[in-house]
């Protein structure tokens, strides 16, 4: 089977997977915050979230949930949970943050992106800390479950063969990891983390506020 009946699924992913959202915050927030290695992780834990919900509506998952609309119910609840508490969390920690000493000075010294931010220990628990925030932000939205559904059940062929469809998938998890990779770098970039560092507690309780705002969107109505 040649590539040319899969396109219009892969140019449908690349601007969905290019369009603003938790998983784009999560990675710009570390990456800005943190380091780029920080988002790249994130990034990575994004990913996985999305591997499985992709895997999920590749093997028709979807028409188990639809059939079961409480599971859905559920799994949304528990997103929206998880995206108010995770914003509530920034939130609070952004009002108890004092202001930085900030020196443009000593800033223009720094040598990378990686060496100027106030990243989380990179021998530390932070590595996991950063893919399992990545994965629970994108796992709480159990939307993407019915979106992959949809997607496959339009523009994916019917007869693609099982060779196929793990080629298919394998290039839209390479296409989202090299789009939030690519984010992580240009948000960890000098500039930006300076940037970042001055208005630190506005942008962490905007950020936190976002969050919040996603979560309550998914509450059911």
């Amino acid at each position: 089977m040649s590539w040319l009946p899969l396109l219009p699924l892969l140019g449908v992913w690349i601007l969905v997977v290019m369009s603003p959202g938790p998983d784009f915050l999560i990675v710009l927030r570390y990456s800005a915050g943190g380091s780029r290695r920080s988002g790249v992780r994130a990034a990575a834990g994004v990913v996985t979230g999305i591997g499985v919900w992709a895997v999920a509506g590749l093997f028709g998952v979807t028409v188990l949930v639809q059939r079961f609309e409480w599971l859905y119910t559920t799994a949304r609840v528990a997103g929206a949970l998880f995206l108010v508490a995770f914003g509530v969390a920034t939130i609070r920690a952004a009002r108890r943050q004092s202001p930085p000493a900030y020196s443009d000075t000593a800033d223009s010294d720094t040598a990378s992106a990686d060496d100027a931010a106030p990243a989380v220990n990179p021998h530390g628990p932070g590595r996991l800390r950063e893919w399992r925030a990545g994965l629970l932000t994108n796992l709480a939205n159990p939307k993407a479950l019915v979106f992959f559904g949809a997607l496959f059940a339009s523009l994916l062929p019917h007869r693609t063969d099982l060779v196929m469809r793990a080629v298919t998938l394998g290039a839209m998890l390479a296409v989202a990891f090299a789009w939030f990779s690519a984010v992580a770098f240009l948000a960890g970039s000098p500039w930006i983390t300076r940037g970042y560092r001055r208005l630190k507690k506005r942008l962490d309780l905007l950020t936190g506020g976002l969050f919040v705002g996603m979560g309550a969107l998914l509450i059911p109505r």
